[in-house]
């Protein structure tokens, strides 16, 4: 009768066994993926009606992902590096020159200025915010004297916001160390010093111990890990009811996964840690070029700024001019009192201007000290240099060919596709049954002989398999869902870089053709306006040389064609300085701005900090 109970019982285990194992085998990553798709599709749509009263389409579909090139778990995916195709930027080691505006001689020859008189500028004697300096600078002196290459390599030097983005890239780099130190061997040692006691038959017993364990364990690349240690204890007694004595034994233990678990998931942290760090290195030199192209773009409008003081400087001194000249037009009978009203009218709104423009150089110039990282109480003088700038000879499709080739965004979002089917790869790993596989074995020191006498027939060995049937994965069937809906986003993800890199690459190329226009434009406007002051000024002072009837004796043209040659002077300085601007930014859009040392003056500028 026990017999044949045990019988039936083991049938219907077996039964059980037999049907729940084909319904386990029949989940493929495919139904798990279905099962998730129909619980959320549920869930949502009773949340929505309860929420909105409606349904809004909410779907995650599983388009096929064209794949990038690359490999998902290739530590250190590959980077396009652009090949040296000449310095595109270089000093040309020529001082931007600061010249009289209008012409030199504003009196006819031999004819005298009037004398000095008290419409004299109030500001036309003070020290301008920065003179032109000629000459090298006195040793003596504690101004630092810096041009674009010089302002570049101290603000890599002392940059407060470099030094934060050098060091980002350095705490990236200590988890690729933590990773690549556990997979190798880690030795580890342990001691524990304590006191044991005890009553037993009325008679106290206790003893001091000392327990030593020391080994070595490693983890295995593509699961598991394997630990060989030693163990030593000693026992000092205390009373003669108890026993010194001392053992030792060796054990080497291992745990191999067979299914879930094993394979190239167990170097996931070593592989995401490795490519980080290559996104890391790829956005500090993404920002090493931005921090280029904002450095450059400060200086060049401090340097239009400070040609806007020295150009109402000199402006201011022809309106002074204007208004004596004015003045003995009136005492000779030549003008009306209202040509003197008004070439003073002149004069103090050319003095406003220029204070005006030298408050607004001051602020711009702390500003900058700030940005550099210099102390804004050291004095600075900014040394304007033209820059030799070689203006890109190409067309939209070659610069969108360039920016998806080169650009470090671009290969970046790329490189996470890769990213995305490794986690999808990882997270399917985890719907598997699970099958480890152990082993252990073990020798110590016989009784009453000392810790160093290991004796082989005391060893003990035993080994075996633990499976795990996957009766419970709703987590697991959660995180390979979200890992392929996070597959999608980042092929996604890749086409906006690539499309957003493209619209970059042809607007900075627009830009320069632009800026280029603009430039020969401001040229020509200011050959307009330099002929215009000519002329205005043979015109005021043709009645002091051979009156002509019909001729206007107004000062009015002189005031106008001054002031429209201070703009003029204004843009075409703007406009120089957007040009150089223009170019740097299509070569950053692009990918293609190289700033390592071989790469000419700026690469040394931006030297690493020393």
């Amino acid at each position: 009768m026990k017999f044949r109970r045990n019988a039936v019982a083991i049938a219907v285990r077996s039964a059980v066994a037999l049907a729940i194992v084909p319904a386990i085998a029949g989940c493929t990553p495919a139904d798990y993926r279905r099962s998730a798709d129909l619980q959320i599709q549920k869930l949502l749509s009773d949340r929505k009606r309860q929420t909105l009263s409606y349904e809004p389409a909410a779907t995650a579909d599983d388009k096929p992902v064209s794949d990038a090139p690359g490999n998902p778990y290739s530590r250190i995916p590959v980077t396009p590096i652009v090949v040296s195709s000449g310095r595109a930027v270089e000093p040309t080691n020529i001082e931007l020159p600061f010249e009289q505006l209008g012409p030199k001689q504003v009196l006819p020859p031999g004819v005298e200025p009037p004398p000095a008189s008290d419409y004299r500028s109030s500001v036309r004697d003070r020290p301008i915010v920065e003179a032109p300096v000629l000459g090298p600078a006195s040793p003596m002196s504690t101004t630092q004297r810096l041009d674009l290459f010089g302002i570049l390599n101290f603000a890599v030097q002392n940059s407060r916001d470099y030094a934060d983005q050098m060091e980002e890239l350095y705490l990236s780099a200590l988890d690729v160390t933590l990773q690549r130190h556990l997979l190798s061997p880690r030795p580890f040692v342990t001691q524990r010093f304590g006191y044991d006691g005890g009553q037993r038959d009325a008679n106290f017993r206790s003893a001091m111990n000392a327990t030593t364990n020391a080994g070595v364990r490693q983890r295995l690349p593509y699961g598991g890990e394997i630990v060989a240690s030693g163990l030593v204890n000693f026992v000092d007694a205390l009373n003669a009811n108890t026993q010194s004595g001392e053992n030792a034994s060796l054990a080497l233990t291992a745990s191999v996964p067979l299914l879930r678990g094993a394979g190239f998931i167990n170097l996931e942290g070593l592989v995401n840690s490795e490519r980080s760090l290559v996104y890391a290195v790829r956005a500090f030199e993404t920002y090493r070029r931005q921090f280029l192209v904002d450095v450059s773009t400060r200086y060049f409008d401090l340097i239009t700024s400070r040609n806007a003081v020295l150009n109402r400087r000199t402006q201011l001194d022809q309106q002074i001019d204007l208004v004596e000249r004015s003045r003995a037009l009136f005492a000779a009978g030549k003008g009306s009192f209202l040509d003197v009203q008004r070439s003073i009218n002149s004069q103090i709104s050319g003095e406003t201007q220029l204070i005006q423009s030298e408050e607004a150089y001051r602020g711009q110039l702390d500003n900058f000290k700030l940005f550099i990282g210099m102390d804004i109480f050291e004095e600075l003088e900014i040394v304007p240099v033209e820059l030799d700038v070689s203006i890109p000879e190409t067309d939209p499709s070659d610069a969108v060919r360039l920016a998806h080739l080169y650009r470090l965004d671009v290969q970046t979002a790329r490189d996470r596709i890769d990213d995305a089917k490794r986690t999808a790869n990882n997270a399917k790993n985890g719907l598997l049954p699970g099958l480890d596989f152990d082993a252990s074995s073990r020798v110590s020191s016989s009784d009453n002989r000392p810790a160093s006498a290991i004796n082989s027939e005391t060893g003990r060995y035993s080994a075996g398999v633990t499976l795990d049937l996957p009766v419970d994965r709703v987590a697991e069937r959660n995180s390979y869902r979200r890992a392929l809906i996070r597959l999608q986003q980042a092929q996604r993800d890749f086409e906006q870089s690539r499309d957003a890199a493209a619209v970059s690459a042809r607007n900075a190329l627009r830009r320069i053709r632009s800026a280029r226009d603009r430039v020969e434009l401001q040229r020509r406007n200011l050959q307009i306006a330099q002929a215009r002051l000519d002329l205005a000024n043979s015109l005021l002072r043709q009645p002091l040389l051979n009156p002509l009837p019909g001729l206007s004796q107004s000062n009015r043209d002189v005031v106008e064609a001054q002031q429209q040659l201070l703009q003029a002077q204004d843009s075409l300085d703007q406009a120089r300085a957007t040009l150089q601007i223009q170019v740097l930014n299509y070569y950053r859009d692009t990918g293609t701005l190289r700033i390592d040392p071989e790469s000419g003056a700026l690469g040394r500028a931006m030297a690493a900090r020393s």
